[in-house]
């Protein structure tokens, strides 16, 4: 594929409803609604809502605090960045998209690799505190972090080839690549949008959805699981294997609407939204993924 040159310093199917989530008037505080998806300026918003999330939920204040954590590690790092600069046009960005190649190469992203290891030792050391990996596990991604390989790993986890001989350093490494991921993916999209994209995979990084957005005229958008970035995709079609037959698409859904879960028969993957309709407010990219923690635990119950 050919990158532009950027030079950087109602579904069908079954419905369900989910209980365990807490009524509408108390998931979240209105006063800390109205982030921008993207934006580094949104984490704070995300925070306070997860602080909120961990006071009326006791059962998810373990996974609420450790999100806060690895937020507030990352935010150090977006803090000291530059805005990258984008050599490329508008026209030869939306050319490569109508190509069907998205717009970032893994040597395109400015990373500052001093940065990138102690952010790859901080995010051990707090999945360690929080019980996330056992000592052993937090010496390898310490090791790891320390590897003069680091760059060519990173560039394998870019490419989508996982890294098994490591626990949890795929995860660890979208912790750490994301500042420069997020920030280089705010920069582009001030140059061009991705109405037209369409597919199934990020038109900035290329990488794979970990949740969605209903917008309030009934679209469905992907969330990029890297980046952050949104767009467009078939609101019945599964983006992992390409499943458009809507008879083996199940729907479940929170009681209130706000939250729905889309789950693929033939591939077995799902993908969480929030129905914007229902929510009257924009996604918090960090901490909806973690109030909707008991979708993931239905989906499973549902599974065995």
């Amino acid at each position: 594929m050919t990158h532009p040159v950027l030079h950087l310093t109602e579904p069908a199917g079954s419905r369900e409803t989910v209980p365990g989530l807490p009524p509408p008037d108390c998931r979240y505080d209105r006063q800390v609604s109205g982030s921008s998806p993207t934006s580094a300026r949104a984490l704070p918003r995300d925070i306070a809502e997860l602080k909120a999330l961990a006071q009326r939920q006791p059962e998810l204040a373990p996974a609420a605090e450790l999100q806060i954590s690895l937020l507030e590690t990352i935010r150090r790092v977006q803090g000291r960045l530059t805005t990258p600069w984008v050599s490329a046009t508008s026209d030869e960005l939306a050319a490569s998209l109508a190509r069907g190649v998205p717009l970032l190469a893994f040597d395109q992203i400015p990373f500052e690799w001093n940065d990138v290891r102690l952010l790859i030792r901080q995010i051990a050391d707090i999945l360690r505190r929080y019980d996330a990996v056992d000592a052993d596990g937090v010496t390898a991604l310490h090791n790891a972090g320390r590897a003069a390989d680091l760059p060519e790993r990173m560039r394998a986890w870019f490419a989508g080839i996982p890294s098994p001989d490591v626990e949890m350093l795929d995860e660890v490494l979208v912790w750490a690549a994301r500042p420069y991921l997020q920030r280089t993916a705010e920069v582009l999209q001030q140059r061009v949008t991705f109405e037209a994209w369409g597919r199934p995979t990020c038109p900035v990084c290329a990488g794979e959805p970990d949740f969605s957005v209903i917008t309030a005229n009934g679209q469905r958008q992907l969330v990029c699981g890297r980046c952050l970035v949104r767009w467009a995709f078939a609101a019945t079609d599964c983006p992992y294997c390409g499943n458009h037959d809507r008879s083996t698409i199940t729907s479940m859904a929170t009681a209130d609407g706000i939250y729905r879960v889309l789950i693929c028969q033939p591939c077995g993957r799902y993908l969480k939204a929030l129905d914007t309709r229902k929510a009257d407010r924009p996604l918090l990219p960090y901490a909806d993924p973690i109030m909707t923690l008991p979708l993931d635990a239905a989906v499973m119950r549902r599974a065995r």
